[in-house]
Parts: C-alpha cells; structure tokens; sequence
C-alpha cells in the first residue's frame, strides 16, 4: 500500500520537507500567540508545543457522505487551526489539491500552510469494491513506512502511527457500503499524537 506525495516520500527530500513543515508549523503557532504579528520567530524545540486547555467543542455527528469529492471540505483550515490551538489570529489556509485517480482509486488531498510553507496535509484515499481490506491496508502502510509504528484503538476500524524524519503521520481506514476510505495525515512530530487523533475524529463521522 503506498500512499503517493506527501505520506510516503521518496528518500530524497525527505528531511527538508519534514523541516520545512515544522517550521511552517511553529510559525503558525507563534502567529496565533502573538496576536497575529510575523516576527520571523520560531521554537527552539517540541517544548515549545503549548496544548490547549480544552478540546475543541463537538457539533451533532453530520451524516455520512455518499460520495467524497474534497479532502478541504471534511477538514477546514479553521478546524485544523482549532485543534492544533491556535486562536482567531491564527493564518492558515487549505489548498485542495488536483485529484489523483487510476482505475482502482481516487485521491484527494490538502494542504495547509502559511506564507507559502506547508504545515500539515490531510488525504482521502477512496478504494472502490475494498470495503473488506481495511486492516490489510493499515498492515500494509505500517509496514513500508520503516520505522517503529503503534496502533491506535477505537479509531476507524484500523488505525496506525509512526514518525520518520521529523514528521509524524496517522493513517485510518473506514469502510463505507462497499468502498475503502483511507485517511491520512501527516505533521510535524511537534505535533502531539492526541491533536492527530482529534483532528481524525472530526473527519471520521463524515465519511
């Protein structure tokens, strides 16, 4: 199971692009703490990671999408901004990508950023007739992700999490009717896995 672009990267760039979104990353934060100013000023470490008090309120669980046609619209940027706890000050917008589709599946993705850096990015994976592969799909992205993974519980029907070169990624499956969605998200190891997790739980009822 490979998920294309911005999950599963090629070796080369690796480390830049993980850099390069958590520095996006810690610039949002520090946006959202200094009442929207840009200094230029960024963590020196995860400690600067300052979670919210509080979650994120819950609204009445939507109905279930029938088709899925945008990974922006299951995740808006201010949701995504809530979450992470930034603060109405905080600048973050969700760019859709163009959709990758082959014979057996459609991608959707987005991603989130400030000042032309990528700080998250969150895909929709649609697999048509694999509603039955959910947890083949999850042994398989945790097996090619090379790295120490954990398994998370009462997430989806799978779910799984691992960390490779700075970035941190959480990956569901839920099936629908007859389809396979899969989910994944990928950040800055800043990022707490709880936040991940939050953020999968605010898409999850949707689909």
């Amino acid at each position: 199971m490979k998920i294309k672009r911005r999950t599963m990267w090629t070796k080369r760039g690796k480390t830049r692009r993980s850099a390069e979104m958590a520095a996006a990353m810690a610039a949002v934060l520090l946006a959202g703490s200094a009442c929207g100013s840009d200094d230029g000023q960024q963590p020196d470490s995860a400690a600067a990671w300052k979670a919210p008090t509080s979650r994120a309120p819950q609204a009445s669980a939507p109905a279930r999408l029938a088709e899925i046609t945008s990974a922006c619209k299951l995740l808006p940027a201010k949701v995504t901004v809530k979450v992470l706890g930034g603060s109405a000050d905080t600048k973050l917008s969700a760019k859709e990508e163009p959709i990758d589709e082959t014979a057996t599946k459609r991608t959707y993705s987005c991603a989130y950023g400030r000042g032309g850096q990528e700080a998250f990015s969150f895909i929709v994976q649609v697999r048509p007739d694999r509603a039955d592969t959910a947890r083949e799909s999850i042994d398989a992205i945790a097996n090619g992700s090379g790295g120490k993974t954990a398994r998370i519980e009462d997430l989806g029907t799978d779910a799984v999490t691992f960390e490779s070169d700075g970035a941190r990624v959480l990956a569901v499956a839920v099936p629908y009717e007859e389809e396979l969605r899969l989910l994944v998200f990928t950040g800055p190891t800043i990022v707490p896995q709880s936040k991940f997790t939050e953020l999968a739980q605010h898409v999850i009822p949707q689909i």
